[in-house]
């Protein structure tokens, strides 16, 4: 079945020429050969530039209300089934708890049972890591008062973790690492999630993956971006058996994802380093896009809506872009 439309959205000729399948909603005009799909239809109808990609934000809101209106509601978040050994952790609890209880750390900083259940989040309250000093003596570390987070391989697999201090007595040591586990600049926090996503936005810490996360939930043009963490303004490269993280996203490339989003913190330095991290994922054939957030602000210290802004606003990584930023500071008046 074929829907015919009076008037075509982009040439404007009004005489029944423009055909769109019932069910797909892909068609074309018979006059200027403009060929669409559904949203591209709508983008048009509603007078937008499809070169805008400002304007295409509009047209995610417009087709977002509509389908509302008919009763639609998307799933919030996809959680995806990873293997570990508990024993692997220093004693701790998973959150939100059976009885659905979580910490009022995370309460606070925006994140619900339902992000922990989503990022496999551990609380614990005192315990200790013991690793294998190489002396071949037993070694101790002290997690006490640290939300746990777990790092996975692509495949799903229990790799390392995270201890973060929730008590304000840590100083300096906000995070520690657990000694003898591999480290966490090879891999991609929650780099298992994106099975064959073709978008991605590349925070830094964990907290800042779970405000990207929360903020993309909540539009629902945004649900297909899948946050990942670096560990840091880098991506480490080179390893002569391809255990490091740009390898990793050569893997996700080969599973069908097609950009990536950079989205460090609002400063000069990390903007050129997240330059340097675009040139690397364009060499092997992904796009690479650049989001400015505010001057000394992360995805963690910022409301959900500047994220998404932030990501709508990105900038396409080139080299003349590239050159254009040493030569001129945009954080320089903040």
């Amino acid at each position: 079945m074929q829907h015919n439309i009076r008037e075509c959205p982009h040439c404007g000729d009004s005489r029944w020429r423009v055909y769109l399948n019932a069910e797909s909603g892909i068609g074309n005009c018979f006059v200027c050969n403009e060929g669409f799909n559904k949203l591209k239809f709508i983008h048009l109808y509603l007078g937008h530039d499809p070169e805008d990609r400002k304007s295409w934000r509009a047209t995610f809101e417009h087709a977002t209300e509509c389908i509302k209106e008919q009763g639609w509601r998307p799933k919030q978040t996809v959680q995806v089934a990873v293997a570990y050994e508990k024993a692997k952790f220093p004693n701790s609890f998973e959150l939100p708890t059976p009885e659905g209880c979580n910490l009022k750390y995370l309460e606070d900083r925006g994140i619900n049972g339902e992000l922990a259940k989503y990022f496999h989040l551990r609380f614990c309250e005192k315990g200790w890591w013991t690793y294998t000093k190489e002396d071949g003596t037993p070694g101790y570390q002290k997690f006490d008062g640290r939300v746990i987070i777990p790092v996975y391989d692509l495949d799903g697999e229990f790799v390392t973790f995270q201890g973060r201090d929730i008590t304000g007595t840590a100083g300096d040591r906000k995070y520690l690492f657990p000694k003898g586990l591999p480290g966490t600049g090879r891999y991609l926090l929650n780099g298992q999630s994106v099975q064959r996503a073709k978008r991605v936005a590349m925070g830094e810490g964990g907290f800042d993956v779970f405000a990207m996360k929360k903020a993309f939930d909540e539009e629902v043009a945004l649900r297909d971006v899948v946050p990942v963490g670096s560990f840091g303004k880098h991506l480490s490269f080179g390893h002569t058996d391809g255990d490091d993280q740009l390898s990793r996203f050569r893997t996700l490339k080969g599973q069908g994802l097609e950009e990536v989003t950079i989205m460090w913190d609002g400063e000069h330095k990390a903007l050129l380093a997240a330059c340097e991290a675009a040139k690397l994922l364009i060499r092997i054939g992904l796009k690479a896009y650049i989001a400015l957030l505010p001057a000394d602000r992360d995805p963690n210290e910022v409301t959900g809506d500047v994220v998404r802004r932030a990501f709508w606003e990105r900038v396409p990584y080139s080299q003349a872009q590239h050159i254009k930023w040493m030569l001129k500071n945009p954080f320089k008046a903040a």
